[in-house]
């Protein structure tokens, strides 16, 4: 198996997972808050249905790079996908939450869910890892941009079992796919190697994703 049949392979499991969950909860559940911090901390915390909005966004990007592929040279990887500043990255991706949930029911959600996962996984497995497209913040490659998934379906898998108090659904590969990009992102942002207390992988994602607190005050590394 190559490394890109795995990427998806992995990515698709993930994304299944996490599908799963979101189609068995109840109304009350649909409505836990989350954890997640706005930038502006006077704003309410996401809903489950809101980061199922967000789900919706980040997972669908894949679809808009594959469908708008072209001749451009990639300009990120799926590292320096992350490398942004918060401050303005923040507020808009919280407010296309609340869009991409406009005028929905929790019980259309998951069925939008299951769509938009299936469609994203069927779009990398059409095209070869080269293909280059819109990456949101610049031209990446599909390869690239799908590894880039895995990280948003484990951290945001986890904020879904964390507000509703269940454990992790990641699996293995989807946890050690995303504390390696983690890794290199710390080693890009700043120096030295990851706490020697998180030698876990999954403490290692909590703390470096802000879902965790930590004391290294290099963290968190993403929002």
């Amino acid at each position: 198996m190559g490394d890109y049949e795995a990427t998806v392979n992995t990515l698709a499991e993930e994304l299944s997972r996490v599908e799963q969950v979101f189609r068995g909860l109840s109304a009350d559940e649909w409505a836990k808050p989350t954890q997640l911090v706005p930038v502006d901390p006077e704003l309410p915390h996401w809903t489950v249905f809101e980061l199922a909005g967000h789900f919706d966004i980040s997972i669908g990007l894949t679809r808009m790079l594959i469908e708008g592929r072209g001749d451009s040279q990639p300009a990120r990887d799926r590292t320096s996908f992350f490398i942004n500043p918060r401050s303005e990255t923040g507020p808009v991706v919280y407010e296309y939450a609340y869009t991409m949930v406009e005028g929905k029911t929790p019980a259309q959600m998951a069925d939008v869910l299951g769509e938009t996962f299936s469609k994203a996984v069927e779009g990398c497995r059409s095209v070869p890892e080269s293909a280059v497209g819109p990456g949101y913040f610049a031209p990446m490659r599909v390869d690239e941009f799908a590894a880039s998934r895995i990280v948003e379906a484990v951290v945001h898998g986890l904020d879904l079992t964390i507000a509703l108090g269940r454990d992790p659904v990641a699996t293995p590969a989807g946890i050690a796919a995303t504390a390696a990009i983690l890794d290199d992102l710390l080693a890009r942002r700043t120096l030295g190697r990851r706490p020697a207390d998180l030698t876990d992988d999954l403490a290692w994602i909590l703390a470096a994703s802000g879902r965790a607190a930590h004391p290294d005050n290099r963290l968190p590394l993403i929002g």
